[in-house]
């Protein structure tokens, strides 16, 4: 029989029941896919290049950019920047969607 003192206790549950417990790359997929919020804004109040979005790793936002630039997605897979123009190209959205999508599977799997 292993002996533990209590204060040791809490935390090797805690760890032992990570184990257990952890997801499997797929369903860290399918959580991010299920998951996440989409959320669309008109609103931007600070230069693009300034915009750093809301920090909820569960909201992937769609901000307007007008005609000014070209659609683009941020390096974290959090902001979707959409032009008007390509606002009703499918080919173009579908494209965007799906890059956000892999970095934000890719970041859950990393664990960051």
């Amino acid at each position: 029989m292993i002996r533990c003192s209590s204060k040791l206790a809490g935390p090797i549950a805690l760890f032992l029941c990570g184990i257990c417990f952890a997801e499997t790359p797929e369903e860290i997929r399918t959580r991010v896919l299920t998951q996440t919020k989409v959320v669309y804004t008109t609103d931007l109040r600070v230069p693009v290049a300034e915009y750093k979005g809301d920090g909820d790793p569960m909201t992937l936002e769609i901000v307007d950019l007008g005609d000014s630039e070209q659609s683009r997605v941020s390096d974290d897979g959090e902001v979707i920047f959409l032009s008007k123009p390509d606002a009703g190209r499918k080919p173009i959205l579908d494209r965007l969607f799906k890059r956000a999508f892999e970095l934000r599977i890719a970041r859950a799997l990393g664990g960051t």
